[in-house]
């Protein structure tokens, strides 16, 4: 049986407060959310929310998916971002 992982809602205290990460790792959220506290953001990521799943990818694609069909939430087409209050992602 696969592993299981995890998809993510991210903050980060010097982005806009309407700004998440939305991913996937198949590490502890904790370990990804230290991976991406580097030169590039000026304060480490906040972790929103977690779901534990062993359709990590899929459940990360689905999500990501839906938010592009049905807003234009995203940021940046090749990018996790998206223009959202965290609360309001689950």
């Amino acid at each position: 049986m696969k592993e299981p992982g995890y998809v993510y809602i991210l903050t980060n205290p010097s982005f806009r407060e309407d700004w998440v990460k939305i991913g996937k790792s198949s590490r502890l959220v904790d370990v990804r959310s230290r991976e991406l506290d580097n030169t590039a953001v000026p304060l480490p990521f906040e972790i929103f929310a977690t779901i534990k799943t062993v359709k990590y990818n899929e459940v990360e694609k689905l999500v990501h998916r839906m938010i592009d069909e049905l807003t234009n939430l995203r940021i940046r087409s090749t990018r996790e971002f998206f223009n959202a209050f965290p609360n309001s992602c689950f």
